[in-house]
């Protein structure tokens, strides 16, 4: 007898998910952080690591974000997102060279990916801007 599950298999991570995606990073932290603790696919746990990650970046919580992140995408290294929002986190304490890298092996992924495109502008304007601002204090 086979039977169709409908639905997500975790609806904890999938809340969580909706709740990030609406910008509700406290409650999207917390329903993954919840969702995590039933046991759960490697695919969708590296997913959920992903989202924490993201979540973690919106609450501008730098080293947790960056925990998650390299939980991912050692749970599943062809999770694109996980390398974009790791990005996110580089980018964010101005190591663009890294966060760079780290969008180019998301775009090895996901060649098509506008997100991974519009992060990679992204850095390589903040970049140029703390280069730009760099310079001027030197010359000062």
């Amino acid at each position: 007898m086979s039977e169709t599950v409908i639905g997500p298999s975790n609806p904890l991570l999938a809340d969580g998910a909706t709740a990030l995606e609406a910008g509700h990073a406290d409650e999207g932290v917390r329903l993954t952080l919840e969702g995590l603790k039933v046991p759960t696919p490697v695919r969708d746990m590296a997913a959920a690591h992903a989202n924490l990650c993201a979540g973690y970046v919106l609450l501008h919580r730098l080293d947790e974000a960056l925990i998650h992140c390299n939980t991912a995408i050692e749970l599943d290294e062809r999770n694109w997102r996980a390398y974009n929002n790791r990005a996110a986190v580089l980018d964010a304490r101005g190591l663009y060279d890294q966060a760079i890298a780290d969008v180019e092996k998301g775009l090895k992924i996901s060649p098509d990916s506008a997100i991974l495109q519009k992060s990679l502008k992204i850095i390589y304007s903040n970049k140029h801007a703390a280069h730009t601002h760099s310079k001027r204090a030197s010359d000062a």
